[in-house]
This record gives structure tokens, C-alpha cells and sequence, in this order.
């Protein structure tokens, strides 16, 4: 059938549209597609696409307010329902975020894009055989999906099933051979030497790769296999090269961290915190900064029989964000007193309905949670708090040489952001343990990896938990784990990882100098 001029000029723009949206410029494409929807208020792909663009900017409820407006006027439109399912998720609605996924696959049974949203839900449920048993019911019918093969990949990957993960990965690599995503997912399993394929395989394609998003995470990937092979010159050399691309992306600048951080110790002057009633669950919130160990103290308490780990909860973030601080990071209120009571009743509500697990004791190990430690000590009174500390060179370091998707991170891609922020971070936790020291138990990375069964038996008699032998056998446990120590927490625990920094002593000399300030 024929199409009008103007058909084929909405579809150009549509197109356009949708280049902007794959490039993550989220702006161009907000400016694009509002005057569109005005002009054509049923073509829903532009709904959808203004939705992404707002989900992109983490502007969550602008993208479920267009998404709501879309599905009224098509109830069975499983794009639009997939994308309430993807909104939803990243708001932590699981329960909604799958009723839209289900009514998506209940319509058509062989729609993919709902399928890998909900089998990601479940993953980051720790629902892991869940969520490969709803991909490999179409993974026949699409044998040749990048995107099925590589969620397959990630999800056996975190659940510790290397084997299984490298055959995923590399049969990605044989469908899109351009594309660097596999390579970095195959650096995080692989202890490389000189002739090890994979590293020169990457090398080789390093000279062809031209989008700086692909350069960049090959470059993570070089930089961890060069370092493998005590080749630290050119272990830097990449690594310098990955995060120069992806500082220049995100253009992070600190004062707005410097900013909240003051707020935070301004609202919290108040000398004593009132409590309300206790929760009938005991939360164990794990924190520092990441790369402190903070997965591996997870892995070893939710080993325990009585424990589940939740993994890294963006709840108490998104709640303070949404509900206590302006858009300009000033709290709405002056002091924590002036908060009634019922507000932190709320508060705990709304945290413990987004956990799905019938176990009395959870963990927590989001890492940053450090800076709402006050909160923390309000919303839950009887809750366990545990600071993991490590050298901070060797933080940093490992913060450096890792590539992380949150936003809340943006900070770790410049040595001399890098350590500002960790003077932040040691500023405040200075504060919190001025106030609360009978509150907060810290642990030391390097001693738990010198005196392991004597650092375990400190930390459960903490958390007020019976010795279980399982907690030595960590290394054991099936729990998903998707942070960067995703194969380190899959291992014993070894010493090498300790003062690592040192190998790269003249490069990060700056670094050294501000730390010590």
C-alpha cells in the first residue's frame, strides 16, 4: 500500500527519533517527540519512545505518566505494556512490573522483549532458575537473538555457572562480532596469560572498533587482562583510555556531592533520634564504599541458613530522593526531628513490601547507603549496620579498573574525583560514628582475609546470629551476585587482592597525595 508524503515524513522522524534514543541523547529526543504526539496522539511508538527517553533520565513518573496516557487508549498493546513493565522495575514495583510483563506474554506468548524484562525482574530477585526457565521456553524459536543469548549469559554468569556463561558469551560473539559487551562479560571469568586467545582476539579488534562506547568497555576488558599478565603499563594505558571515554560522556562534576554530603551532617545535628516500633523483620544493612568488600561480608552472611540476601537495594536512595530532598539536594525540612513519626512508619512500609522473602533476617549491601546511615538508625531501630572498610588506595584502584551502570557512581571515573569523594566519604562516616558509634560494627577487609573463621564468628555474634559452618563455605553459595566481584565471591578467599594498587604506584601518585590529605 501506497504511503502519503506525510506518512513518510513521520516515519523519517520516527527513525530519527529513534537514533537519538540508541545513543542515550535523551534530550534531543524529549524535543522531538512532544510536538509529534501533539500532532499525532495515536501513534503510540511516540508515547513509547518519549517514555524511554524519560526512563532514561531516571525521571521515572514522566515516563509512567505518558506510558498510562498510551495504554487507555490500547489496553492490549504489549509494547506499551512491556515498557510499564521496564518503568515499573526501575521503580522497584516488582509486583506491578510483572503483572504488566505477564498481561504482555498472555498476549502474545512469543513476545521476547516482555520475556527478557521479566526474566531480568526475576534475576534481580535472586528468582535466577526462574528466569532462565522463561528464556529457554523461546530459545529455540530465537536461536540467533543477541539480546536472549547475551540475558542467558548474564543471568548464569551471576548465578556462578562460568561454563555455561562463556558458551552464551562467546556464541554472542560469533552472531555480532563487532560487539564488545561479551568480551568485557568474558574478562570478569578468564585468569589470562600471554597466549591466551581471547586476549589477543581483543587486541586485534581493539584496532578496529570505532563507536566509543565499544572502545570503551574493550578497554575495560584489556585493561583487567593485561594486569592478569603483569603488564601494568598497558593495564593503565587502557584503563585511562576507558574511563577518559566515560568521564567525558557522563561530564560528572563534584560539588553536587560535596553539597548533599554537608546537608546530610547539617540535618542530622539533632544529638538523639526518637525510634518508632521495630519492623518483625531484622534488616543487616552491609556498606562503604563499593569495592570494600561489601559483596563478599553478603555472601558470607546470606550463606547462612536463617539469612536472605537481597543484594544492592536502591529503596532507601529512591524513597529519600523522592519523598526528603529537593531537585536542588536541600532536605524539605530543616532537621530530622521536625519528621513525625507516621513518616518513617511509612518509610519502613514501603521498604519491607518490596522484599519477597519469607526469611526473618535480610540483607542490604547497597554501599552507599553510608550516607543515610541517620535515616537507617530511624526507619529500622533494631537494625544492624556494618561498615566495611579497606585500604583506600586499593578502593579506589579497583573502583578505577571497573566499569559500574549506576548513575550514582558517575564519581569513579577520574582519579581526581575519585579520591575527592572518598574524602566525602571518610568525612561523613567521621560524623556518623560521632554520633551513633555503639551503633555502627566495622569490619576490616584485609582482616578478614588474614583471620577468616575469627572474623566470621565476630561478625554473626554481631548481627546476634548462631554460628553455621556454611558461612566458611561462602564460596558456595548460589545466591546471584552481579557486582564486579561476581567471580571473586565464587572463589576462597585469597590475598592477592590486597595493596594491588601498589603495582601502579607512579600513575597513581596523585591519587595517593589526596587520599592523605
Amino acid at each position: 500500500m501506497n504511503t502519503t508524503p506525510e506518512q513518510q515524513k513521520l516515519e523519517t522522524d520516527i527513525q530519527i527519533i529513534v537514533n537519538f534514543l540508541n545513543t542515550s541523547q535523551f534530550e534531543e529526543v524529549i524535543r522531538k517527540t512532544i510536538p509529534l504526539i501533539k500532532k499525532y496522539p495515536n501513534t503510540y511508538i511516540l508515547k513509547n519512545l518519549l517514555a524511554l527517553a524519560y526512563n532514561g533520565q531516571n525521571k521515572y513518573n514522566l515516563a509512567l505518566d505518558t506510558l498510562n496516557n498510551a495504554i487507555k487508549n490500547d489496553p492490549r498493546n504489549i509494547f506499551i505494556l512491556n515498557n510499564l513493565g521496564i518503568v515499573h522495575g526501575n521503580l522497584e514495583n516488582t509486583k506491578i512490573a510483572e503483572d504488566y510483563l505477564m498481561r504482555a506474554i498472555s498476549i502474545n506468548p512469543m513476545f521476547l522483549d516482555a520475556s527478557i524484562t521479566l526474566a531480568n525482574l526475576k534475576s534481580r530477585e535472586n528468582k535466577n532458575e526462574e528466569a532462565i526457565k522463561i528464556l529457554t521456553k523461546l530459545e529455540n524459536s530465537y536461536k540467533k537473538n543477541y539480546i536472549l543469548n547475551f540475558t542467558l549469559g548474564n543471568i548464569n554468569q551471576q548465578l556462578g555457572n562460568f561454563d555455561k556463561a562463556l558458551a552464551y558469551f562467546n556464541y554472542c560473539l560469533m552472531l555480532d562480532p563487532k560487539n564488545t559487551a561479551p568480551d568485557k562479560a568474558i574478562s570478569l571469568m578468564t585468569k589470562y596469560s600471554k597466549e591466551n586467545k581471547h586476549l589477543k582476539d581483543m587486541k586485534n579488534k581493539f584496532k578496529d572498533t570505532i563507536s566509543d562506547d565499544h572502545k570503551m568497555t574493550l578497554s575495560f576488558a584489556l585493561g583487567k587482562s593485561f594486569e592478569d599478565i603483569k603488564d601494568y603499563k598497558n593495564s593503565f594505558k587502557y584503563l585511562r583510555l576507558a574511563n577518559e571515554i566515560r568521564n567525558k560522556k557522563i561530564n560528572y562534576s563534584i560539588t553536587n556531592d560535596k553539597k548533599l554530603f554537608l546537608n546530610i551532617k547539617n540535618f542530622f545535628k539533632v544529638e538523639d533520634i526518637p525510634e518508632i516500633v521495630p519492623s518483625d523483620k531484622k534488616i543487616i544493612f552491609v556498606l562503604g564504599m563499593p569495592r570494600s568488600g561489601t559483596s563478599l561480608i553478603e555472601q558470607i552472611l546470606s550463606s547462612h541458613r536463617e539469612v536472605y540476601g537481597a543484594g544492592e537495594l536502591n529503596h532507601i536512595h529512591n524513597y529519600i530522593e523522592e519523598k526528603f530532598l529537593s531537585e536542588s539536594l536541600e532536605f524539605k525540612i530543616d532537621h530530622i526531628d521536625d519528621l513525625k513519626s507516621q513518616e518513617f512508619k511509612k518509610f519502613q512500609k514501603y521498604y519491607l513490601e518490596k522484599i519477597d522473602t519469607k526469611k526473618s533476617v535480610i540483607i542490604d549491601k547497597a554501599p552507599l547507603n553510608f550516607k543515610w546511615i541517620g535515616f537507617l538508625l530511624k526507619i529500622f531501630p533494631d537494625c544492624k549496620i556494618i561498615h566495611s572498610k579497606r585500604d583506600p588506595m586499593d578502593i579506589c584502584w579497583s573502583m578505577y579498573k571497573n566499569f559500574f551502570t549506576s548513575r550514582k557512581l558517575h564519581f569513579c571515573y577520574d582519579l581526581n574525583n575519585l579520591g575527592k569523594y572518598y574524602l566525602l566519604y571518610r568525612d561523613l562516616m567521621s560524623f556518623w560514628e560521632s554520633k551513633f558509634s555503639n551503633r555502627i560494627y566495622t569490619i576490616n577487609y584485609e582482616n578478614l582475609i588474614k583471620d577468616q573463621k575469627n572474623e566470621i564468628e565476630k561478625l554473626l555474634k554481631h548481627c546476634e546470629l548462631n554460628w553455621d559452618e556454611s558461612c566458611m563455605t561462602f564460596y558456595e553459595n548460589k545466591k546471584s551476585v552481579s557486582t564486579a566481584s561476581l567471580a571473586q565471591v565464587r572463589n576462597p578467599i585469597y590475598k592477592s587482592s590486597v595493596q594491588k594498587w601498589k603495582n601502579y604506584s607512579v600513575e597513581l601518585d596523585e591519587l595517593l597525595k589526596i587520599i592523605n590529605q
